[in-house]
């Protein structure tokens, strides 16, 4: 969810993969490297109260601009609220340093579209840390905001937020210098850049890997107590997959989400309005399509199971008949489309929700190696 500042500079100007990928290893260690120093100064008693309230103030705003003003508000509509509000919640979340306002909204767009399938920019299916991380490194995972959020950039606020998107975070620092100096600047600038870029990412790798299900999906999304916390509701997380609009990821009375609750004041005082709910009659029917929508998709991930199973005996069948002098011609192949089959097949096993359409795309990718495997034995046979 969480995009870096590499990104809009790309976008700007060109930039060599090689460029990039030292720019973004720089934003990661960086604050890392920060956070080290910090734990050690700490250790040290080398610390004041100026340093405690910088880092609060500071990753409180930029985490609630993110999960309030990035998340809630602009990518999914869930609540409406006047322009002063608005862009005091969009330039929080320039203050985070987790990307500009367009490349952060149609990336996580994105990946709602494409959730834990082929063109999800971070799924744990990819593996663990590209999920959490490793994205950032690879220039095509972002998203075109043309594509995925285009009703933005007429947005007078946002665009402005994106002009001037360096400004807040610099302004950040800025004010931490004149509180507390250099300490103020690791304290509020770097350990808390550390801290609120991988809570954000946890909920990329963490809540897409370990944690329950209270509602089918076709993606590996979870709830996670311990990032609901730490992310402010948002490790609620297979909620939101659920019911993405929904401004309350926390929708039982223990699932903590400070988020929510600031939308929820808000609220009572007038200050926003149009906050989408969801109520017990629509979770009462999500359930019942979830069932039902399960059980098909089980249903077809047997048929293509059972499929690849049948294509996989004809190939070895044609392979038996073949003369000894030509099988060497096509052993290679052979084995290569066998491979892919069964990667195909574990696949399937491993991923409990998937979507028709994914199912749809792997039916053709087995249709299409099934076929070319037999017309390439029929050759070589004549």
């Amino acid at each position: 969810m969480s995009i870096p500042f590499g990104p809009g500079i790309a976008q700007a100007v060109y930039m060599s993969d090689r460029v990039y990928k030292t720019i973004m290893l720089g934003y990661v260690i960086g604050p890392l490297i920060a956070l080290v120093v910090a734990v050690v100064l700490l250790f040290n008693s080398y610390i004041f109260p100026e340093d405690i309230y910088l880092f609060l103030v500071f990753h409180t705003l930029g985490m609630f601009g993110v999960t309030v003003g990035f998340h809630r508000l602009l990518t999914h509509d869930g609540f409406k609220t006047f322009a002063p509000i608005r862009a005091f919640l969009i330039l929080c979340g320039c203050m985070a340093l987790e990307g500009k306002p367009l490349e952060w909204i149609s990336t996580h767009t994105k990946h709602h579209a494409h959730s834990d399938h082929d063109d999800d920019p971070h799924s744990p299916l990819a593996g663990f840390w590209h999920a959490h991380m490793g994205w950032v490194f690879h220039q095509d995972s972002f998203a075109d905001p043309k594509v995925y959020c285009p009703h933005l950039l007429e947005d007078r606020v946002v665009m402005f937020a994106q002009r001037t998107y360096f400004v807040w975070p610099a302004l950040s620092f800025v004010i931490c210098y004149a509180v507390g100096g250099w300490s103020g600047v690791l304290w509020g600038g770097l350990v808390r850049m550390a801290f609120t870029t991988h809570t954000t990412w946890c909920v990329n790798s963490i809540c897409h890997t370990f944690g329950k299900r209270d509602f089918e999906t076709t993606d590996e999304s979870r709830n996670n107590w311990i990032i609901g916390l730490l992310a402010l509701g948002e490790g609620w997380h297979n909620n939101h997959h659920a019911f993405p609009r929904n401004a309350f990821h926390g929708m039982k009375w223990y699932q903590f989400d400070l988020s929510g609750g600031l939308i929820r004041t808000l609220e009572r005082m007038g200050l926003i309005w149009d906050v989408q709910r969801v109520g017990q009659t629509m979770i009462d029917a999500h359930k019942l399509k979830g069932k039902t929508m399960h059980e098909n998709i089980m249903r077809l991930k047997q048929e293509l199971g059972d499929y690849i199973d049948q294509g996989r005996q004809e190939i070895d069948l044609m392979m038996l008949k073949l003369p000894p002098a030509k099988v060497a011609t096509v052993r290679h192949y052979h084995e290569q489309t066998m491979k892919r089959l069964a990667e195909i097949q574990i696949h399937l096993v491993k991923r409990r929700n998937m979507k028709r359409r994914a199912i749809e795309k792997r039916y053709e990718e087995v249709a299409k190696l099934i076929e070319i495997a037999k017309q390439r034995m029929t050759m070589v046979a004549a």
